[in-house]
């Protein structure tokens, strides 16, 4: 019986298109982690998003937003989102994950315009 693993990696790529993602994610300082899942670029779009939501929720969220690049077929990326895996576990499985490349320690800023400001520093 083939895993979701073997099904992911043999999904033909046939126009060779590949599709730049970003894994959204969240870790805290006591080492739990989870993850928002996929999503195209741009990545600042994302944060934002995020950010305003979290700040909707949570008056004073104590952990750190962050995104890794994933590169990969659009026929894996679909099959990713039809079969509803918990995504950063699923990729770890293929692999290490790739470094972070942007994040926002929310336990930093008091406000969401403080968090969305830190943002826009970020050099995307």
């Amino acid at each position: 019986m083939m895993t979701h693993i073997d099904k992911f990696n043999d999904l033909p790529n046939p126009n060779g298109e590949i599709v730049d993602l970003y894994l959204f994610g969240w870790f805290d300082d006591k080492g739990t982690t989870g993850d928002y899942g996929l999503n195209v670029a741009p990545a600042h779009k994302t944060f934002q998003t995020l950010i305003t939501t979290t700040y909707m929720f949570q008056s004073e969220p104590a952990f750190t937003l962050c995104c890794r690049p994933f590169k990969m077929s659009q026929a894996q990326f679909e099959y990713l989102q039809e079969h509803d895996l918990d995504t950063q576990d699923f990729l770890s499985n293929l692999g290490p994950l790739p470094d972070i490349v942007f994040s926002v320690n929310l336990s930093q800023h008091k406000d969401v315009n403080s968090a969305l400001a830190a943002v826009s520093d970020l050099a995307f």
